[in-house]
């Protein structure tokens, strides 16, 4: 390696001072990879449920009804998205494609109801219970 004072033979590449517009970008998954993306999440959902209630000694305050209830329902979730999957792959619409686009008002509004709605759910079914037991920190000496 040359001093620092000798002159480099060969010239440095120099850095670009704008990044490309391509990896600037952040891409955007299509809706393939987003249903494929939730269908694992979903997955995960229940895997961890049914070890919730697989443990020996289920953590404090866990309702194992509720779990059961939420279990049907993610169940109930991924087989309605397999099915619709299933049929967008046999030539079929899953109903998407011919539904019209959201506009920004619409997703306002739809975003004001989940809410509404969730506050709602809440304050009937408050769950002051932890369901991951790695969460639910050291258990209370006897």
């Amino acid at each position: 390696m040359p001093a620092p004072s000798e002159p480099r033979s060969e010239a440095e590449p120099a850095a670009p001072s704008k990044p490309s517009s391509k990896k600037a970008r952040k891409r955007v998954p299509d809706a393939r990879q987003l249903r494929a993306q939730l269908r694992a999440h979903i997955e995960r959902q229940i895997a961890r449920f049914d070890a919730a209630l697989d443990t020996e000694a289920p953590p404090a305050g866990l309702d194992s009804a509720k779990v059961l209830r939420d279990l049907g329902g993610l169940k109930t979730m991924l087989d309605d998205m397999k099915a619709a999957d299933r049929t967008a792959r046999e030539g079929g619409t899953d109903g998407a494609a011919s539904r019209p686009p959201l506009r920004a008002a619409d997703l306002v509004a739809m975003r004001t109801d989940i809410a509404r709605r969730y506050a709602a759910f809440a304050a009937a079914e408050p769950d002051d219970s932890i369901l991951d037991p790695s969460l639910a920190g050291p258990p209370a000496p006897a």
